[in-house]
C-alpha cells in the first residue's frame, strides 16, 4: 500500500517585513504555516522558519484610515518582529491580499489556541499610547480652531477658516485612527474583528 504524500503546509500570499520596513523598497510576500511553525522567504531568497513556541507576542493594529492597512506584528523570543500587512507589495490597498491577510490571521490564531501557547501575549495598542493619541487630537483641534477663528476675526484673513478646516480634518483622521486601535487584549478564540 502506497503511503500518502506529505501534506504541504498552507501558503498565504500576504506581504510582510522583518524588524522594521526599509523605506523605498517593495515588501516581501509569501508566508507558510505548518503544524507548529511559521516560515517566510525574503526577496533575497533567505527562508526563515520559527516554531510557534518561540512566539512571545502578537499585536494587531489598524491604520483606521480609508486606505485600510491592518498589521499583525509577531514578536519572537530572539526579538525578531515579523509584521504582516493586508496591503500590496508597494504598501497600497489590495483587495486580494486583504482577504489572504484575514485568512492568515485567523489560521495563525486557530493554531495557537490551547494551553501549549498560553505564554503568548495577544495585544492591541497600549492604553497610554491610545490616550496620548486622543489627547493630541483634541489639543490640535482646539489650537487650530482658536488660532483660525482669531485670525479671521482680528485680521479678517480667509486663511483662518482654511486653518480650521485643515486642522479639523487632520484631527478627525488622527481620532479615527486612535478609536480604531482602542486598547484591548484578546484571546485567539475571540479575535477583534474590527482589526481584521
Amino acid at each position: 500500500m502506497d503511503a500518502l504524500p506529505p501534506k504541504i503546509p498552507p501558503r498565504y500570499d500576504v506581504c510582510f517585513y522583518v524588524n522594521g520596513r526599509p523605506y523605498l523598497r517593495m515588501l516581501d510576500h509569501g508566508i507558510a504555516l505548518d503544524r507548529d511553525s511559521i516560515a517566510w522567504t525574503t526577496r533575497d531568497s533567505q527562508t526563515t522558519e520559527m516554531a510557534f513556541g518561540n512566539i512571545v507576542a502578537i499585536n494587531l493594529k489598524s491604520s483606521g484610515s480609508r486606505v485600510i492597512v491592518e498589521q499583525c506584528a509577531i514578536t519572537f523570543a530572539d526579538n525578531t518582529v515579523l509584521t504582516v500587512v493586508n496591503s500590496g507589495l508597494g504598501g497600497y490597498s489590495d483587495r486580494q491580499r486583504a482577504l489572504a491577510y484575514r485568512d492568515f490571521v485567523r489560521d495563525l490564531h486557530a493554531r495557537l489556541t490551547g494551553a501549549s501557547y498560553s505564554a503568548i501575549r495577544f495585544t492591541g495598542v497600549p492604553r497610554g499610547r491610545y490616550l496620548a493619541m486622543l489627547a493630541f487630537a483634541a489639543a490640535m483641534a482646539l489650537v487650530c480652531g482658536v488660532v483660525g477663528l482669531a485670525e479671521f476675526l482680528t485680521v479678517h484673513d480667509w486663511r483662518g477658516p482654511i486653518l480650521i478646516l485643515l486642522g479639523g480634518y487632520s484631527c478627525w483622521r488622527l481620532g479615527r485612527k486612535a478609536l480604531a486601535n482602542a486598547p484591548r487584549d484578546y484571546t485567539p478564540e475571540r479575535l477583534p474583528e474590527n482589526l481584521l
